[in-house]
């Protein structure tokens, strides 16, 4: 957990944010608290993805496959902005850790707690199973350790058991050392996929490391099709049962169903009492997370806010950051970098009453090497006019019988040209930093016409021509490549963000 910074918003929906619980690919994830003061888990997408209508397609999947699954041990969905800039996600915030982070600071989980956790995985999973979802990602930075059992989460790859994939076809998605052979493989992932991870998730548990070891993704992967797992520290009443899991064979693998029969037994002398689900041991550790973590909020809260417990439910309203002035000043001489996260939250001080603060995402680098083939074609066409110019000078000198009023006009002709073509260069490069998709359209069309022309003189046959025909095709290319440029994906999810954050 990390004190929120200037570039986070401090309020998304109707949740009032407190701290950032961890950030990747696809975005940021806040804890929030709603106006009675429950505590949320709020996953923000990213402003580059935002503007992708693929991504935003696939993760209005997740959210419908997250809303379908309940259970004791998932995380529930609370509340959705599929529609808002920045779209998010909330589920109900679990105050305990990932089993990943339980066995990295603590070492493998007694006995005692290993059928525990098994059992409220499987039940997890039938859950998940029940409503048509496939998980394909169950690991353990997935699993969370709450004090009344573990929780299932992310449901990000997830895929619906009637064919509607959120991954792009052909693509294959997941965490190597968790991943069935079939989804290694690229093949169809069923539930019996999840099984295969549960078995890797226990494995890890109980001996604290994945049965098919470490390394490079291609050598895990190639062990996860050919190898057998190695379950050494397994415990041997346990070992039988991570072993039917990891059946290679889909078909072959223990169904959930025969896996809670095996847990009743195991459960009998070591599973949890009526009153506390973990035994004293790990209990005692998901205490010790929890006290932890109240400190951390506290010492994370916003200036001026009255603090947070869990125990708390009325709060203080906060306001929305403002990048431009809580952030540190620069080093003298440095100009300060612009944000990487470039929401500033509804209502923050760049947005007038009544109004949405619109996010300032920074030129993606197809939109940067546009701008400077912008520039660099004013460049060119300064230099073409001057020169024009020379050599009508140098002609003049050369020729004195030369008319002059035909020279003169063509001097003329062509410093009137260059100055057009400098003015439209530069007021295109300016309208496509501020995102104005009708820049790019007319840049294009005029990069048509040019082309018209362009195709005029290379094909013309009149002697003398040969350095112009070489001088327009240089100008030519220089606005081929700023056109490709502005057409690129990158270009077009930023110019379609723009967009989207004017409305």
């Amino acid at each position: 957990m990390k004190p929120l910074g200037a570039d986070d918003p401090r309020v998304i929906g109707d949740y009032r944010l407190r701290a950032q619980l961890g950030a990747g690919g696809m975005g940021r994830v806040y804890l929030g608290l709603s106006p009675a003061g429950r505590a949320v888990a709020i996953k923000v997408v990213h402003p580059d993805l935002a503007a992708d209508g693929a991504f935003l397609r696939r993760f209005g999947q997740e959210v419908a496959a997250a809303r379908a699954v309940s259970g004791i041990y998932t995380a529930p969905v609370v509340a959705t902005g599929l529609n808002e800039r920045p779209p998010w996600l909330a589920t109900a915030f679990v105050p305990g850790p990932s089993l990943d982070q339980m066995v990295t600071e603590h070492g493998p989980l007694p006995e005692q707690a290993l059928w525990p956790l098994l059992a409220g995985l499987v039940e997890a999973l039938q859950a998940i199973h029940a409503c048509g979802v496939v998980h394909r990602d169950l690991k353990p930075a997935n699993v969370l350790l709450a004090a009344d059992g573990p929780r299932v989460i992310d449901f990000g790859i997830a895929r619906a058991v009637d064919g509607t994939s959120l991954t792009a076809a052909g693509v294959v998605f997941g965490t190597p050392g968790y991943m069935s052979p079939e989804q290694a493989e690229g093949r169809d992932a069923g539930p019996a996929s999840d099984v295969f991870a549960l078995g890797c998730v226990l494995a890890y548990a109980a001996a604290g490391m994945g049965p098919f070891g470490t390394g490079t993704a291609a050598a895990i992967l190639y062990r996860v099709v050919h190898a057998e797992p190695v379950l050494d520290g397994v415990p041997p009443r346990l070992r039988e049962v991570i072993a039917g899991c990891l059946a290679k064979d889909p078909a072959a693998r223990t169904s959930l169903r025969a896996l809670s029969g095996a847990i009743a037994g195991g459960m009998d002398t070591t599973g949890p009492s009526a009153v506390a689900f973990w035994p004293p041991p790990v209990a005692r550790l998901i205490d010790a997370y929890q006290a932890r973590l109240e400190l951390q909020t506290r010492s994370t809260r916003p200036a001026g806010d009255g603090g947070f417990s869990w125990a708390t439910t009325v709060h203080r309203p906060t306001t929305p950051s403002d990048p431009g002035r809580n952030q540190p000043a620069p080093p003298r001489g440095q100009q300060p970098p612009p944000p990487r996260w470039p929401y500033s939250g509804p209502g923050g001080p760049q947005a007038s009453p009544g109004s949405r603060a619109v996010p300032q995402a920074p030129l993606p680098a197809s939109m940067v090497t546009a701008v400077r083939l912008m520039y660099a074609g004013a460049a060119y066409a300064l230099v073409w006019a001057i020169g024009t110019i020379a050599v009508a000078a140098s002609i003049v000198r050369q020729h004195p019988v030369v008319d002059d009023h035909r020279l003169s006009g063509a001097v003329t002709l062509a410093i009137l040209v260059g100055a057009a073509e400098i003015a439209l260069w530069l007021g295109i490069a300016r309208a496509c930093r501020r995102g104005s998709s009708g820049a790019r359209v007319a840049g294009t069309v005029l990069f048509a016409l040019h082309t018209v022309v362009v195709l005029g003189v290379v094909a013309s046959s009149q002697a003398g021509l040969g350095p112009a025909k070489v001088l327009t095709l240089i100008g030519w290319l220089i606005g081929l490549g700023a056109v490709v440029a502005l057409w690129q994906r990158p270009s077009s999810a930023f110019f379609s963000a723009r967009r989207l954050a004017g409305r």
